[in-house]
This record gives structure tokens, C-alpha cells and sequence, in this order.
């Protein structure tokens, strides 16, 4: 009996066993939450009976193109390829374009990944929707990519439609065909699912992609602009119009959140935010500039040859009033001889690159600065506050308790006159769409700043990442404990996809015009405010030029310029206008 017992024991543990490795591999393998960034690669102007199926020929519509990138996985991942060839497009679609493509040198697929630290060879997989030349022309780029299309479009379209140089590629090299995956209506990778939705070309094919936010579609030309989804109209251009048609309802059933391929309005809606937060843009402004030894650079390194880091303030815009991340310093020459051991030669600064000035030819008068967020204590980051009479002081709640013993003086003053003006916080929104987080690691309370822009989340880092090569390579800079900042980066990189570090010149490089998180380029818009400023030499501070001495200074600049340091002008297409007299030794304005 006892043995009996014994057995029957042991039957029903292996049969338990079997039933919970079954249900283990039955289970669903966790998806990842994809983020996915429509970079803008070109605009064009469409009539509305092409838009539209039965639009009007005279009303026409804003198009946007755009290359989709899709990070999270193991690989980073295009959806559509991009174009460069602009002039053979143009002349393929005339019978299309309103108005041609236009694409800036900034909106190109490599100028668009390298401002997320990705070089084409870094995309592991290309989702194409199909083969017309604006979604393929860049795809021979991606030369360690799986390349995804549609069975159908590729058995029927390749021939018809087919991009010349991309077809010769799949067809002819060993090494292109070898990455070619055609897909039908199945999973391709954990979390995202392709389909065909025809319509537009034969083999059009969808992707649905999982996010944060819910199951996102990629749709393809077959739904162009989020009006054709919402009010049931197909697009004017396709080959099959009961397809456009079917492809509204599936799309409807398998999508959460509907991203169309060209919609200029996409950047306004995607990623979704809370209700009223503002789509920011950030300002670099460069400041000065200094050489730094390596050894302070990264910790792995006890080299004393020397990097050039220039020195920054952040501007916030886009909300009721500019905000702005650290000063930048007061002293120079004080911050260099204190730290002329590992900054040889100490910071150099042009005279319009004092932080006044600066912020005067960037049209920022710093009366209507609502906050100053400092990342750190450290006299380059903050001790310039005092310039900014109406801004809060933000300060991480432990960085300043452990330096309130050694304020800068200007600042210490600044706030016994105003101690309202001091805002100690932790882990919280300055404003809505602006975050501050602790991060430690370059001092104790070192602080990092993540705004929502039309790209997505951007972190500044301030001294805790000093370079792209901090983060990117993951060096840590020197400091006392490693763990803690290599901790601080990983929240980082956690928190966003985008970062900029505290004083790196790439960040000019990849940000051409130092304009960060404006998703459409802003070639041919304002750069900043209209109007005129000029710095006063006799009380350091900066004013706008009342209107009546616009029309002189339109009439008479330079008469009145030998009366200032600077004046600075902008006109309505982002023209500057610059003039450096010498500095004022009679009347001034």
C-alpha cells in the first residue's frame, strides 16, 4: 500500500510538471513597448483630388514624409527607408505634386538617426510598406538590415513599380537577397505583426506595432493623412479602390492609435501627452569653450591629453515664457584659475558668447525667463542667476542643502532679496512637460531635466554625462563612484532616447541650427523672436529697442549702434542682422 501510495505520488508530481511546462510554453512571450519617432524627411504640397478619392482639384494639401523610427527591441528599426534622390522623385510624380519635395540637408536619413546616436549600419531591420521610390530610395543604406516586404508587392509590384537601383540589388546580389524576408499576415517580431492592406499598391502591407500607448499602425500610403481614416475617404491615388476601402475597416479594428504615412499633424499628435502640456523646443546656446583633460573626461582613462567641451545654456520654448537650464559663468577667469589643473588654458568666451549677449542674439530678454533650473551648484552651471530678475532658482533639494555654505555670492544676495525665488525640488514637474529627476553621480544632488518635444522626451544630463561618448559607449565620467554613475545613466537612457550631455560640440553637429526636438525643420521660419535688442555697456543688462528706434535703426542702424555694444535684428524669415562697435564711451540709449 505504502508503495503504492509512493507511486502514485510520483505520477502525479511528473504529471504536474508536465502540465506547468505546458502552460510555460503555452504562455505568451512579454511584448516589448516599442517607441516609435516619424522623422520628417521632405514636404510637398498635394492637390485635393489626390489626397482625397473625389476631392476637390483646387484645394490643396500639405504632405509630410517621413522615415519611422521604431526603438525598444534588440536592434533599432526603420518602417520605410527614407529618400535622398529628391530631383528623380520629383520628376517620377509631377503628374502628383502640387508642389515638389523640398527636403533640408537636416531632414536626411543620416542627419535624422545621428541625432539619436544611430549611423545607418546600426538599423537591424527595414519594415517597407511598399516600393514606391519616397519609402525605398535610401534603403541600400542599411547594409546589416533584414529587409521586410509584403509577398504580394514584391511578387506584383516589383516589376511595375520598383525602385531600379533596389530591385538589381534583391535580384542580383547574394548578400541583398540573403536579407530579403517577405512576410504575409503574421507575427515578424515579438510585438510586431504585418498585413496586407493593398489599395494603394497591390501588396501595401501594414504593421502593427506594440507601445506604451496601445497597438500602433503603420499604415502605409494606403491611409496618407488621419483624414482620410477619420472620415472614411480613401486616398485619390491607388489601384485598387474597394481595397482603399476594406483597408479603413481592418486598419480601424487592429489599431489603437492610427499613424498615416504623410500627415504634417502627426508630429503635433504623437507621442500622446496629457491634456495642455506644451511640445517644447530646446535652444543650445553656446557660451564658451574650453579643453579638458581626458582623464576627467572618463574614468577608464588616465590620459592628460585634452577634448574640446563647449559650454551651454539650454533654452526652453514653447511655453508662456522661456525657461532655461543652467547660466553658464559669471567669472570666467575665476572658474579657470580654479580649475587650470585639468582645463589648461582655462574657458574662452567671444564677447557675444557671454551669457547676456548670447541670449540677446537668440532674441531672450532674460527679464521674461519664469525659471532658471540649475543641474548642479557648480559656478559654471548656475552663478549667473542674479541676470534673471523675475526667475525661480530651481535646485535639487540635496545639492542644495550640501552647498549652502558656499553660494555664489551674486546669487546669495540675489536671493535674500528675493527668497521666494528659491524652488528646492526632487523627483517632480517644474512645468507641465518639464521633469526634473535626481541622478547624483557629478555631486550629490546633480539633477537631470526631461522636456517633451515634438521628437518625443529629450534628458539633459548636466555633468553627469559630459560627452555623447559618456552615455553612448558607456564610459563614465571621473567621479568617486562609479556604480553611481553608471546607475545615473542608466536612468537616463530609461527615461529617454534623445539626450544631451552638458558639453559636447557634437551637439552643434547634430543639431545643425541648435535647435533640439522641433520635428519639422525650421529653415524659412523665425529663429527666435522679432524684433530688435541691444546690449546696454553701461548697465550690463539687455532691452528691446522700443518700435519708434526700429524705424530709425531701418533708417540709421549704425548711427545709433556707436551708442551701444550690440544691436541685434531679426526679421521675419529668421535673417540676422549683427553689428559689433566698439564698446561705448559717451552717450548711451
Amino acid at each position: 500500500m505504502a508503495n503504492g501510495l509512493s507511486q502514485m505520488r510520483a505520477l502525479v508530481a511528473a504529471a504536474t510538471a508536465v502540465l506547468f511546462n505546458a502552460m510555460v510554453l503555452a504562455a505568451p512571450a512579454s511584448q516589448p513597448a516599442y517607441r516609435i519617432y516619424p522623422l520628417p524627411n521632405g514636404v510637398c504640397k498635394i492637390a485635393g483630388n489626390h489626397a482625397f478619392h473625389g476631392g476637390n482639384n483646387a484645394e490643396t494639401y500639405d504632405y509630410a514624409l517621413y522615415i519611422w523610427l521604431v526603438l525598444g527591441g534588440e536592434k533599432p528599426m526603420l518602417v520605410d527607408a527614407g529618400i535622398t534622390d529628391i530631383a528623380e522623385m520629383n520628376r517620377g510624380a509631377a503628374h502628383v505634386l502640387r508642389e515638389p519635395i523640398t527636403q533640408d540637408p537636416r531632414e536626411n536619413s543620416r542627419a535624422q538617426l545621428a541625432k539619436f546616436g544611430l549611423k545607418p549600419e546600426d538599423i537591424g531591420h527595414v519594415l517597407v510598406t511598399h516600393l514606391h521610390f519616397d519609402h525605398v530610395d535610401d534603403l541600400l543604406n542599411y547594409t546589416n538590415a533584414k529587409v521586410y516586404i509584403g509577398r504580394k508587392e514584391w511578387q506584383d509590384g516589383k516589376a511595375v513599380w520598383g525602385h531600379g537601383k533596389v530591385m538589381r540589388a534583391f535580384n542580383n546580389d547574394p548578400a541583398w537577397k540573403k536579407r530579403l524576408v517577405l512576410v504575409d499576415d503574421q507575427q515578424i517580431l515579438p510585438g510586431i505583426e504585418s498585413f496586407w492592406v493593398g489599395g494603394h499598391t497591390p501588396g501595401s502591407t501594414a504593421y502593427r506595432i506594440n507601445t506604451a500607448h496601445g497597438k500602433a499602425v503603420l499604415t502605409g500610403d494606403t491611409i496618407s493623412l488621419l483624414a482620410n481614416f477619420e472620415r472614411k475617404v480613401p486616398v485619390g491615388v491607388y489601384a485598387n479602390l474597394d481595397e482603399c476601402r476594406a483597408a479603413l475597416d481592418k486598419v480601424a479594428a487592429k489599431a489603437d492609435i492610427v499613424l498615416p504615412s504623410h500627415d504634417p499633424g502627426t508630429v503635433g499628435r504623437w507621442p500622446p501627452l496629457p491634456k495642455n502640456t506644451p511640445r517644447y523646443t530646446i535652444r543650445a546656446i553656446k557660451v564658451g569653450e574650453c579643453r579638458v583633460r581626458d582623464y576627467i573626461t572618463f574614468q577608464d582613462s588616465q590620459a592628460q591629453e585634452t577634448s574640446t567641451y563647449y559650454l551651454y545654456i539650454w533654452v526652453i520654448e514653447g511655453g508662456a515664457k522661456p525657461i532655461i537650464i543652467d547660466t553658464g559663468p559669471k567669472y570666467p577667469e575665476e572658474f579657470s584659475k580654479a580649475t587650470a589643473a585639468y582645463i589648461p588654458g582655462g574657458v574662452k568666451q567671444l564677447p557675444e558668447e557671454r551669457t547676456i549677449e548670447a541670449l540677446a542674439r537668440n532674441g531672450i530678454n532674460p527679464a521674461d525667463v519664469s525659471h532658471v533650473i540649475a543641474s548642479h551648484l557648480h559656478s559654471d552651471h548656475y552663478d549667473y542667476f542674479d541676470a534673471f530678475p523675475n526667475a525661480k532658482l530651481v535646485v535639487n533639494r540635496t545639492e542644495y542643502e550640501q552647498s549652502r555654505g558656499h553660494i555664489a555670492a551674486d546669487v546669495a544676495a540675489a536671493l535674500r532679496k528675493r527668497p521666494e525665488a528659491l524652488q528646492l525640488v526632487e523627483d517632480e514637474d517644474v512645468a507641465p512637460g518639464i521633469h526634473v529627476f535626481p541622478l547624483g553621480c557629478h555631486s550629490a544632488g546633480s539633477q537631470g531635466v526631461l522636456v517633451q518635444t515634438q521628437l518625443g522626451p529629450v534628458a539633459l544630463t548636466g555633468d553627469v554625462v559630459y560627452k555623447y561618448e559618456n552615455i553612448e559607449k558607456d564610459r563614465p565620467a571621473r567621479t568617486p563612484d562609479e556604480r553611481a554613475c553608471r546607475a545615473a545613466m542608466a536612468k537616463i537612457r530609461s527615461l529617454a532616447d534623445i539626450v544631451l550631455p552638458a558639453h559636447d560640440p557634437l551637439t552643434l553637429t547634430r543639431w545643425p541650427d541648435g535647435v533640439i526636438g522641433n520635428a519639422i525643420s525650421s529653415q524659412g521660419k523665425p529663429r527666435a523672436k522679432v524684433g530688435l535688442y541691444y546690449f546696454d555697456g553701461w548697465t550690463g543688462k539687455t532691452h528691446h529697442i522700443r518700435q519708434r528706434l526700429k524705424t530709425e535703426f531701418a533708417n540709421r542702424g549704425h548711427a545709433i549702434a556707436e551708442r551701444m555694444v550690440m544691436i541685434y535684428a531679426w526679421n521675419e524669415n529668421g535673417g540676422e542682422a549683427i553689428l559689433r562697435p566698439q564698446r561705448p564711451t559717451g552717450t548711451r540709449i
